[in-house]
Parts: C-alpha cells; structure tokens; sequence
C-alpha cells in the first residue's frame, strides 16, 4: 500500500504542474537557448522513460516467472500491477516528449531552422 501512495505522489509531483515547469518558456531572442533547453529535458525525459520501460518488463517477467510457483500467485500479481504503473508513467513521459518536441518544431518554424543545425542533438535509436 505504501508503494502506491508513493508512486501517486510521484506521478502528482510530475504531471501536476504544466510545462511550463519543465523548460522555461524564454523571450524570443533567445530562442537557441530555449531550443538547448528542450533538447536537454528531451533526453532526460527519453532516459526516464527508458528506465521505465526496462522497470515494466522486468516486473513482467517476474510475474509471468512467479505466477508458476506454489504461493506466489499474489505476488505475480503485484509484479503485475508494477509492471502496469511503470508502463503508465512511461507513457505520460511520452506525452511531455511529444509536446516538448512541438513546441521545439514550432520554435523552428518560427525563426527559419537556418541556425538550429548547431542546436540539435542527434536522436538516438
């Protein structure tokens, strides 16, 4: 029960507040300094959403390995329900990437993508 509380008030902390937050909206000339700072919370969004991920399939792969062994039926379960609330956080830092990344294209349009190719960090795959 208390892992619940504190992944709810995790997810509170995080989604609660809008955008804002996370990369302060800069006067328009300084738009490459913006775009840097849209950059840098991408990647660290992309790299806890990452570990999310890998945190779902591992509580996954637990469950599926512990729902096969005498008394550990709940337990599965639980490894489940993990995996399922990691894959919920994952997906709500889908949603911040995703609108980091159109306020980062609306940003370009805006002033000609002309020196934005000194900005942009490769993607990773």
């Amino acid at each position: 029960m208390r892992k619940g509380i504190g992944i709810f008030i995790v997810l509170f902390a995080l989604f609660s507040s809008p955008i804002g937050a996370i990369v302060k909206e800069l006067p328009s000339e300084l738009w490459e300094e913006e775009l840097e700072n849209i950059e840098m919370a991408i990647e660290r969004l992309t790299d806890l959403r990452n570990k999310e991920l890998a945190k779902a399939t591992r509580r996954q792969n637990d469950g599926d390995r512990l729902q096969f062994q005498p008394h550990n039926l709940l337990d599965a379960k639980q490894a489940w329900a993990d995996s399922d609330a990691s894959r919920e956080i994952a997906g709500r830092y889908q949603e911040e990437i995703d609108m980091l990344e159109m306020r980062k294209q609306k940003l370009l349009e805006m002033h000609g993508k002309k020196s934005s190719s000194s900005c942009l960090v490769p993607k990773k795959l």
